[in-house]
């Protein structure tokens, strides 16, 4: 076994590492939840476990895509001659990075069954609150569920990108409309003025729209306040 000659390079600009170390320390957390007491501490080591699954399955295209850009990325974060400047690196947002803040915030409020049931307005569902060709009676293991939630978020993520025109819309307020656009379909999140404000610039006019999206089969729910509620604070406003 030989050290490439960039290993120094590597271990601290790729970001196929910095996804594994973080990975890494989430299945720690994960395990240590679970001997401590998860009940104690109001956590459920099931979304670490899907948390770390995202990361580490985030890290094989960063390191086939994103390694070539290392020497790139670290000469253009130390170039002050532009107009750009430092700011300028951190404009906008990744996929993986909008996907990787969105995913435990979908775990955690769908919740996961192993076997199919019906939604609150009659749609069959399972796993992680995946709609797409249940039928009631089928079931599911934990590691298909887990994979199914990663094709969700990586479908509904390629639906609604194509909707924002705003390349600056900041890494909260992406992963804010692609939880949403879970809960409630693309089309609907693409054609609302909440990615419309973001497009504009108003990203905290954007996070209010949330308020909105309260009700389902006619009726407000407080369970989709309280899941809106925690998605403008705890994604949306991040970075704002």
């Amino acid at each position: 076994m030989k050290l490439v000659k960039n290993w120094k390079q590597v271990l601290s600009g790729a970001w196929s590492v910095r996804l594994m170390v973080i990975a890494a320390i989430v299945s720690v957390l994960g395990v240590f939840l679970s001997i401590v007491s998860s009940d104690l501490l109001g956590w459920n080591p099931v979304w670490f476990a899907v948390v770390a699954s995202v990361f580490n399955v985030l890290a094989i295209p960063a390191r086939v895509i994103m390694q070539e850009g290392i020497k790139v990325f670290q000469s253009f974060r130390s170039d002050e001659s532009g107009a750009i400047g430092r700011r300028g690196a951190v404009a906008g947002a990744s996929a993986a990075v909008v996907m990787a803040l969105a995913t435990p915030f979908i775990a955690q409020w769908e919740g996961v069954r192993l076997e199919a049931y019906k939604d609150i307005v009659g749609v069959e569902t399972i796993c992680f609150g995946d709609t797409h060709g249940v039928q009631m009676g089928d079931t599911a293991t934990m590691e298909e569920c887990v994979a199914r939630l990663q094709e969700d978020v990586e479908r509904f993520y390629a639906d609604i990108a194509g909707c924002m025109t705003n390349p600056d819309i900041p890494a909260g307020v992406q992963a804010s409309m692609l939880e949403l656009a879970f809960n409630v379909g693309s089309p609907k999140v693409c054609r609302s003025t909440m990615v419309r404000k973001a497009n504009a610039g108003d990203y905290a006019g954007a996070c209010n729209e949330l308020r909105r999206w309260v009700i389902a089969g006619g009726q407000r729910w407080p369970g989709l306040s309280n899941r809106r509620a925690d998605s403008k604070r705890s994604l949306c406003l991040r970075g704002i």
